[in-house]
């Protein structure tokens, strides 16, 4: 088993690996932005304070700041934090900015200058496959909160390795042992070939994530499926007549706490209230 540190030093690797990719994610999988960024404007009003817990390559934190937000942003891999104070230096809004640093969800100084209004938690548990690290990592997030404040996380359901394995690896089916721990626990499989893919990955099985939360102490407000139909179906989002893509669209975004659309779904976001 890998300590914790090797576990960081892999996914900071990874992330490190494709930051050009990670910058033009939310364009091919632009209704995750639309979905999150929705539930952030129902709870939260321009002027209040938001860390983004793991900020990738600061497309969040940038939208954001044009909003209003004052915003601290985090990320555990440097390459990611370096596009992020590239994306954010010199914008008008930059005043609001309160910093760019690197940071483990899993380490007490991420959450360093709040408490916050709300966080944002898009991402690290996709890599925290033991349980009592994404409880920890969401109680450390909403002991900095302010009372009533929200906390916005993204998971990566189980059907959406499946339907990553079947669109890229097929023959990863026939690891029998892998695919029943995919299955039955959403770890230590993800149908790339050893060592590819995501690092200390988890896929979670949405039905769980209310449990999870309450162990955590956190209210859940929402489970919401991003993608809904076009769970494993993106590519054909994109081909779409531009009137249709927008009514597509529209419908993906505005169902997406339809349970048989978030049951599909390859990303899941979970809007949460401290107590």
């Amino acid at each position: 088993m890998t300590s914790r540190s090797e576990q960081e030093a892999a996914i900071r690797r990874y992330y490190d690996n494709i930051v050009d990719k990670e910058d033009l994610r939310l364009d091919a999988y632009p209704f995750e932005f639309a979905v999150t960024m929705r539930y952030v404007a129902k709870y939260l009003a321009p002027g209040t304070s938001i860390l983004d817990a793991a900020c990738g390559t600061g497309r969040y934190a940038e939208a954001l700041l044009a909003a209003g937000f004052h915003v601290g942003a985090n990320d555990i891999a440097d390459a990611n934090v370096s596009r992020t104070v590239q994306r954010l230096q010199g914008k008008p809004f930059s005043g609001n900015l309160r910093f760019v640093r690197r940071r483990n969800v899993l380490d007490p100084t991420c959450y360093v200058g709040g408490p916050w209004d709300g966080i944002l938690m898009l991402g690290p548990c996709y890599h925290l496959p033991a349980r009592i690290d994404r409880i920890t990592a969401l109680r450390l997030a909403a002991d900095r909160l302010v009372p009533g404040g929200w906390l916005y996380v993204s998971f990566v359901s189980r059907m959406g390795a499946f339907w990553w394995g079947l669109k890229h690896r097929p023959e990863g089916i026939l690891e029998q042992d892998g695919v029943r721990s995919l299955l039955v626990d959403g770890t230590d499989f993800n149908f790339a070939p050893s060592g590819e893919g995501l690092p200390n990955c988890y896929f979670c099985d949405p039905g769980d994530l209310e449990l999870l939360f309450d162990e955590a102490g956190i209210a859940v407000r929402h489970v919401c499926g991003t993608e809904g139909v076009f769970g494993g179906r993106v590519s054909r989002f994109h081909e779409l007549e531009i009137a249709l893509r927008q009514a597509w669209f529209d419908f993906a975004v505005q169902n997406c706490e339809a349970p048989i659309l978030r049951w599909s779904s390859e990303h899941i976001l979970v809007v949460a209230q401290k107590l």
